[in-house]
C-alpha cells in the first residue's frame, strides 16, 4: 500500500500533479475529484486506499468544498486521525478561510468541523507557492523513509535473550550485549525484546567507537534522548559532570525513568578490531538493575572474557546467529507479497534460490526481496541469484555490483551515496538542502538508494549507508568525476548554517560538519560548531583521512589527538599511537615517530605495534632486510592474534621479495600460514608472486628448485583466478610475468585488463610504472602523466599519490629526455629538495 494520500479537486489537479510526480514512485495516490466518481471507486478508495495511508495532504481552496468526492475524504479522515492512524498536512492555494465563521453559508460547518480535526498538525499560509508546497511535503512525509516490512520471528534466539537478561523475578540484568554480523538481525531483536516489556518505549540509537569519550556520547543522548537544543547542548559541554562515566549513566537512567531505552551501536572506525573504551565499563557496573534492561550494547565483537568480568552482574550477553534455510520459507514468502506487485510469479525453487543467495544474512535476504520485486524480467533474477550462490560469501559483492549497474546513469544516487560514505549519519533536512538544485527531489533519490538497500533511515531520521553493504560499495563511488563533486559539496557543506531553533538531531548535525570539515582537509569550523570539537573528533577523522592517504592532513589531526592522549583509554591510546606513527612515517616526522615507538614500547600489551612501527619506516627508507627482521619480531608478538597476523603477513612478504636475494622459501611458508589464517585476494596474490619470482628469477641452478614449482605455480593461478573478486590480481599476476621475461607491451596489456576488473588507482600507477623503465613506452607515459596532472577532475589522486608519480616521472625522463623544467612543472608543489631526493633514489635504484 501507498503511505501518502493526495486529496485535491479536479480544478487544483494541475498545481497538486508536480508535487506528486517529485515523491517516489509507487507512494502516492493522487485523487482529483469533482464528486461526479462512481460508487465503485470510492469504495476502493474508503475501503482500502485511505485507511492503508499514513499522511493525508489537504489542497485546500475554494474549488476544495465545492467538490463532493474530497468532502467524503475529509470526513473519513477526520476519523481516522481521531484513531491517531493518520498524519495530515493542509496546503493552503488560495485565501479561502480555514475556520468557519458567519460570512460563509451554513451548509458548509459541517465541513469545516471535519477540518478542524487536521488542523492541529501542519497548515501552510495562504497562497503558498508551488515551490513551498513541495517542500513542505517532502518534509511532511519523509519519515515514511523508514522501512517498513515483515519481519523474522526468531524465537530461536528471542526466548533465550528473555531468560539471558532475567537477573532474578522481578529484575532485569541493567545491560546487554548483543553481537552478531551486520544483517543478522540484532537491532530487531532489541526492539521485539522490549515491546513485551516497555510498548511504548522507543530506543534512543547511538553510535560508539574505540576514540569515543564520555562528553561525546552525553551530548549525543542529551540530543536523541531529551531534543536537546543549541543551549542545553552548550550547557552539557562547559559541564565537568559530562567528562564523567557517571554524566552517561545518568542520562542512560534519565532516558530509562522516561519509559525508553539506549542503544549503544559499535561503529568501527578502526581498520582492525578493537575493542569499545573501558569507561563503558564503568557506566555499565553504575547502573542498577530494574523491571527491564537500561542499555543495550550492539557489536559485531563478541563479549570478551575481561569485559565480561569487569562487569559481572550488571551485563547479559546473547549471540545473533544467521537463519537456517529451512527457518524462513514463510517469512521469505512474506517478503515478496510485501514487495513484488505479482509474487505469484515467484516458484517455490525461485524462492528457495532466494533464500540460498542470501547466505543465512537476514539483512540480505530483505535486500535481495525488494531489489528483485521491482525487476520485471525474471531471467535478470535468475542470472543474479545463480551468481550470488555460486559466490558464497561473497554474495554480497555480486549483489553490489548488479544493483550498483542499475543506478550507472543516476548520477543523483551515486552522489548521495558518496556524500553518506563520507558523512554519516545524516539528518534528513541537511540532504535536502544539500540537493536542493538535483534533477530529482531528494526523496525520490533516497527512495531509490532505499530500495536497492544501500541507504537506511532509523527511526529519529537520519540516513547512512547500510553497514553490511557500505564497505562493498565504496569501490564504486571512485570516479574522478565524482570526487571532484565530493571536493566542493563536502567544503560547501562543512561551512553551511542551519536553524538551531529545532531540537531534533542537532548534536548530529553539529558533527556532520566536522565531520565534513576535517574530511576536506581544513581545521576552520564556524564559531557556533567549533567549541563541540573534541580529541575523539580529531582521532577519528585522522584514522579516516589516513586510510584515504591524505597523510599530511591525517597527522595535523592525530598530534592535535597525541596531544590529549591522556583522554582516551589504553586500547584506544595504543591505536592513537600506531595511527600517528604511521602518518608521521608517511609525513618525514622522525621526532614523532620514535616518540610512538618508545611509548609503545613502554607497555608490554603494546610491544608488538613498536616493532610493527619500526618494520614500516624501514620498509619505507627501501631497508628491506632490516625491514623483514622487525616484521618478523611483531609476528612473534602475535603468534595467538590471528587479526594482527594478517596485518604483518603481506608487508612482511613484500619486503622478503624486495631484499637483493629474496629467501622464496621463507616467503612461500608466511603465505601459506597466511593462507591457512585466512583465504582471500591478497594472501593468493602473495603465492602467485612467490612462485612466478621464484621460478623466473630466483632458480640460478636445477637443484635449487624445488619440486614441481611450475605446478605449485599454475595451481596458485587457478585458485587465484576462481577466488570471487580475484580476476584483477590475477592479470596482476601475468603482467608481472610478461615484464620479468621481457615483454613490456604485454605486461600493459595485461594491467589494462586489471584495471577493467579493479578501478584502484594503484594499478594506474602500476602501469605507468612499467612504461617509464621501457624506452620505447616512456614518452608514452610522460604524455599521459601531464595529462593526469592538467586534469582537474584527478586532483586528488594526483595530490594523494604526488610523489610516487614524481618518481616514475623521473624515471620515464631518464631515457634520455631529461628535462628539469618539465619535470619541475609535474613536481609542483614539491620543493626542489623533495624532488632532489627522488631523482638521487631513481638513479640509485638505475644504477644498483
Amino acid at each position: 500500500m501507498r503511505p501518502v494520500f493526495l486529496s485535491v479537486s479536479a480544478v487544483d489537479e494541475g498545481f497538486a500533479r508536480p508535487i506528486w510526480n517529485s515523491l517516489p514512485s509507487d507512494w502516492a495516490y493522487l485523487y482529483s475529484t469533482s464528486g461526479e466518481e462512481g460508487a465503485e471507486m470510492w469504495d476502493e478508495i474508503s475501503r482500502r486506499e485511505l485507511p492503508a495511508s499514513r499522511y493525508l495532504v489537504v489542497f485546500w481552496s475554494r474549488s476544495y468544498v465545492k467538490a463532493k468526492g474530497c468532502i467524503r475524504e475529509l470526513r473519513q479522515a477526520a476519523e481516522l486521525m481521531a484513531n491517531g492512524t493518520l498524519s495530515s498536512l493542509i496546503l493552503r492555494l488560495d485565501d479561502f478561510p480555514i475556520v468557519w465563521n458567519d460570512d460563509l453559508s451554513a451548509d458548509l460547518k459541517p465541513i469545516f468541523d471535519d477540518l478542524a480535526h487536521l488542523l492541529e498538525v501542519r497548515t501552510s499560509h495562504p497562497n503558498v507557492s508551488l515551490e513551498d508546497a513541495n517542500q513542505l511535503v517532502q518534509r511532511f512525509i519523509e519519515p515514511a523513509m523508514k522501512s517498513a516490512h515483515p519481519t523474522l520471528p526468531r524465537d530461536d534466539i528471542l526466548e533465550p535473550m528473555r531468560n539471558a537478561v532475567q537477573k532474578e523475578r522481578f529484575r532485569c540484568f541493567p545491560a546487554m550485549w548483543i553481537s552478531g554480523f551486520p544483517g543478522a538481525g540484532r537491532h530487531t531483536l532489541v526492539e521485539q525484546l522490549n515491546k513485551s516489556m516497555a510498548p511504548n518505549g522507543r530506543p534512543i540509537s547511538v553510535d560508539i567507537n574505540a576514540a569515543s569519550l564520555p562528553k561525546q556520547i552525553c551530548l549525543k543522548l542529551e540530543s536523541a534522548g531529551f531534543g536537546a537544543d543549541i543551549n542545553r547542548l552548550a550547557q552539557v559541554q562547559d559541564a565537568d559532570e559530562s567528562n564523567t562515566f557517571e554524566g552517561v549513566s545518568n542520562r542512560i537512567n534519565r532516558i530509562f525513568e522516561s519509559g525508553n531505552y539506549v542503544v549503544f551501536t559499535h561503529d568501527k572506525i578502526l581498520q582492525n578490531n578493537v575493542e569499545l573504551p573501558e569507561w563503558l565499563d564503568d557506566v555499565v557496573s553504575s547502573l542498577e538493575a530494574a523491571t527491564r534492561p537500561k542499555l543495550f550494547i550492539v557489536s559485531q565483537l563478541p563479549l570478551s572474557i575481561e569485559r565480561r568480568k569487569r562487569c559481572f552482574e550488571q551485563l547479559a550477553e546473547q549471540r545473533v546467529t544467521g537463519f537456517s534455510n529451512y527457518e524462513v520459507v514463510p517469512f521469505a514468502e512474506s517478503l515478496l507479497a510485501h514487495f513484488d506487485r505479482q509474487p505469484e510469479r515467484w516458484t517455490a525453487k525461485a524462492v528457495d534460490d532466494l533464500i540460498d543467495a542470501a547466505q543465512g544474512n537476514i539483512g540480505l535476504l530483505v535486500t535481495l526481496a525488494q531489489a528483485t520485486s521491482s525487476v520485471i524480467d525474471f531471467s535478470e533474477i535468475d542470472e543474479l541469484i545463480a551468481h550470488a550462490k555460486n559466490m558464497a560469501q561473497e554474495s554480497i559483492a555480486y549483489y553490489v555490483d548488479w544493483a550498483f549497474a542499475s543506478l550507472h546513469d543516476d548520477i543523483d544516487c551515486q552522489r548521495m551515496m558518496l556524500f553518506l560514505n563520507d558523512v554519516s549519519p545524516c539528518d534528513a533536512r541537511d540532504l535536502a538542502g544539500l540537493f536542493e538544485n538535483a534533477e530529482e527531489s531528494v526523496l525520490k533519490t533516497l527512495s531509490k538508494c532505499a530500495k536497492l538497500g544501500f541507504v537506511e533511515r532509523d527511526s529519529s531520521g537520519l540516513y547512512r549507508l547500510t553497514p553490511f553493504l557500505a564497505g562493498r560499495l565504496a569501490r564504486h563511488l571512485v570516479r574522478a568525476d565524482l570526487i571532484e563533486w565530493r571536493r566542493s559539496v563536502i567544503e560547501t557543506f562543512a561551512k553551511s548554517p542551519f536553524d538551531f531553533g529545532a531540537t531534533e538531531n542537532e548534536f548530529i548535525r553539529i558533527e556532520s560538519r566536522i565531520q565534513a570539515t576535517f574530511w576536506s582537509g581544513k581545521d576552520e569550523l564556524p564559531k557556533s560548531v567549533e567549541k563541540f570539537v573534541s580529541a575523539s573528533h580529531w582521532f577519528q577523522a585522522g584514522v579516516r583521512l589516513y586510510h584515504a592517504r591524505q597523510h599530511s592532513a591525517a597527522y595535523r589531526l592525530l598530534k592535535k589527538a597525541f596531544a590529549a592522549r591522556d583522554s582516551f583509554s589504553q586500547a584506544s591510546r595504543t591505536e592513537l599511537l600506531r595511527y600517528f606513527g604511521l602518518s608521521a612515517i608517511r609525513t618525514g616526522n622522525d621526532d614523532d615517530v620514535m616518540t610512538c615507538i618508545q611509548l609503545l614500547n613502554s607497555n608490554v600489551n603494546s610491544r608488538e605495534l613498536a616493532s610493527y612501527l619500526e618494520a614500516f619506516k624501514l620498509e619505507s627508507e627501501h631497508k628491506f632486510y632490516e625491514a623483514k627482521q622487525k616484521y618478523e619480531e611483531a609476528l612473534q608478538f602475535n603468534l595467538d592474534k590471528d587479526s594482527r597476523l594478517e596485518r604483518i603477513y603481506r608487508p612482511l612478504i613484500k619486503c622478503i621479495l624486495l631484499t637483493r636475494k629474496p629467501d622464496y622459501a621463507l616467503a612461500e611458508k608466511y603465505a601459506l600460514a597466511w593462507g591457512r589464517l585466512r583465504q582471500t585476494v591478497f594472501s593468493k596474490h602473495a603465492t602467485c608472486r612467490i612462485y612466478l619470482q621464484w621460478m623466473l628469477q630466483g632458480v640460478q641452478r636445477a637443484d635449487e628448485a624445488p619440486a614441481h614449482l611450475r605446478r605449485r605455480y599454475d595451481d596458485a593461478l587457478v585458485d587465484l583466478r576462481q577466488h570471487p573478486g580475484g580476476m584483477g590480481a590475477y592479470h596482476e599476476v601475468l603482467s608481472e610475468a610478461a615484464e620479468i621475461t621481457g615483454k613490456p607491451e604485454e605486461a600493459v596489456a595485461e594491467l589494462e585488463a586489471a584495471i577493467a576488473f579493479d578501478d584502484r588507482f594503484e594499478l594506474r600507477l602500476k602501469r605507468w610504472q612499467i612504461m617509464a623503465r621501457h624506452k620505447k613506452l616512456a614518452q608514452a607515459a610522460l604524455s599521459e602523466l601531464e595529462e593526469l596532472k592538467a586534469d582537474p577532475k584527478q586532483a586528488m589522486f594526483r595530490d594523494v599519490h604526488l610523489k610516487g608519480l614524481v618518481e616514475i616521472f623521473v624515471t620515464a625522463m631518464s631515457h634520455g629526455v631529461h628535462s628539469p623544467q618539465r619535470l619541475n612543472r609535474f613536481a609542483v608543489p614539491l620543493g626542489s629538495r623533495d624532488i632532489g631526493a627522488i631523482v638521487s633514489r631513481v638513479r640509485r635504484r638505475q644504477e644498483g
